[in-house]
């Protein structure tokens, strides 16, 4: 059995059945005739004179948009979504203009400036259904006065390098926007607010989900100051973000500020990674693998997610003969030290695969990004077996090199074993799956 090809089949059949396509028609219903308009279990009645509005933001939200049109049909009386860089849909009324990610840029603050305009004129008593998933962070961008988009590409990229938590670096985000934090809320009073909700970070808090731009929440210039001193960017920060956040910290009446909820306002997460790590057990263990699913979703450090798999694995191999696997889901941090090209889950995969030439079981290990895109790359991750690091030095490839210069992209380039998806459409955290035939 090629164990690499197994992981590799169990991955693309987890996509398929997360597609937000395929599932909102099952969350969502719509009767235009009674005016009924359901969600779950909840059920709201709009009126002859209501209008309803369908916004969004994220990486899913092409395939959410598409899915709410099939759903709402000619009942949606217009939209804007806000997508990544080259995504594709077959919208007919919802408009979708394009931002930039991992990093913002100039076309972020233009979406941005148009989904505003749109929001804006919205008429009060409305119904406004707003889809947001991971990558919201970076393509809703409306920086405060006097920080540049120039300073705030710096800041995103020194929190992404630096091995800070999701929850650290949107503590961060939410003191330089003017959207984040739930500030955006104040644009729907008099409306009705309905959030269907795809999260990409461990626990599900709607706080840290596209930086909770919708989620009334308190915003802290204090903790932004002690995570930008704990992973020592501080002294690094434009000059024009530090005074912003030394300002507003040392100002007793605006140290700390709640966002304000609204009335009429549902919020509902619609999928996460638990819900893909239960489908992902319950593919595995119908293709005869006897499986654990590892609980809770990985948050911190790639170093230690590498050796709580390791420990996992050293368990699973006193198991009878058979075929056995592992789950695990969630998001690990890098610390950046070299300047090659690569992500988390690649890296994470090249990592394993030094671990894996010491296990003499036939074992294969996979890690890949929902959303189909793993850092500034165009591979969702990579998939190695007990075999890859003795076979790489075959091929004068030394995996160490290219795990000690971040450069896991290049390796896998040369020595095969990348996952290449295209985007998903879809971003509810990465996947780790074990493999091992006794």
């Amino acid at each position: 059995m090629n164990l690499k090809k197994e992981a590799v089949s169990v991955f693309k059949s987890i996509l398929k059945n997360v597609n937000p396509k395929e599932f909102l028609p099952e969350i969502v219903s719509w009767n235009q005739e009674t005016g009924k308009l359901r969600i779950y279990d909840t059920e709201f009645t709009v009126g002859k004179d209501q209008d309803i509005y369908v916004i969004g933001t994220g990486k899913a939200s092409p395939t959410m948009a598409e899915a709410m049109e099939k759903i709402l049909g000619n009942s949606i009386k217009d939209g804007l979504i806000i997508a990544p860089p080259d995504s594709e849909s077959d919208l007919k009324t919802i408009k979708m203009v394009q931002g930039s990610h991992p990093l913002p840029d100039e076309s972020s603050i233009r979406a941005t400036e148009e989904l505003f305009d749109l929001v804006k004129n919205i008429p009060d008593g409305s119904v406004v259904i707003n889809l947001i998933s991971g990558g919201t962070s970076a393509l809703l961008c409306r920086p405060v006065q006097n920080v540049s988009m120039n300073d705030i590409r710096d800041v995103f990229r020194l929190l992404l390098e630096s091995g800070a938590s999701i929850h650290e670096v949107n503590t961060v985000r939410k003191t330089i926007s003017q959207v984040k934090g739930g500030q955006m809320l104040s644009y729907f009073e008099n409306k009705t607010l309905l959030d269907l909700i795809i999260s990409d970070v461990p626990d599900d808090d709607l706080r840290y989900i596209g930086s909770g731009p919708t989620t009334a929440q308190e915003i802290s210039y204090q903790d932004a100051f002690d995570v930008l001193h704990k992973y020592e960017i501080w002294d690094k920060l434009p000059n024009s973000v530090k005074n912003h956040i030394s300002s507003k910290k040392d100002a007793s009446e605006s140290r700390i500020f709640k966002t304000k909820e609204i009335e009429n306002h549902e919020v509902w997460i619609v999928s996460s990674a638990s819900k893909v790590a239960g489908q992902t057990h319950k593919i595995l263990e119908e293709s005869g693998f006897e499986t654990e699913l590892i609980h809770p979703a990985w948050t911190g450090l790639i170093n230690d997610l590498e050796e709580h798999i390791v420990e996992h694995i050293e368990k699973m191999r006193e198991k009878p003969d058979g075929k056995h696997a592992l789950v695990f889901y969630g998001e690990c941090t890098v610390k950046v030290t070299g300047d090659g090209l690569g992500g988390r889950n690649q890296e994470l995969a090249l990592r394993m695969a030094r671990r894996l030439q010491k296990i003499d079981e036939n074992i294969a290990f996979l890690s890949a990004g929902t959303d189909g895109i793993d850092g500034p790359t165009n591979a969702a991750g990579g998939v190695v077996d007990q075999n890859t690091f003795f076979e790489a030095k075959k091929k004068n490839l030394d995996p160490d090199f290219f795990i000690e210069a971040n450069d896991s992209y290049h390796f896998f380039e040369k020595f095969g074993g990348h996952i290449i998806t295209g985007p998903t459409g879809n971003n509810v955290m990465d996947i780790q799956i074990v493999l091992m035939q006794k």
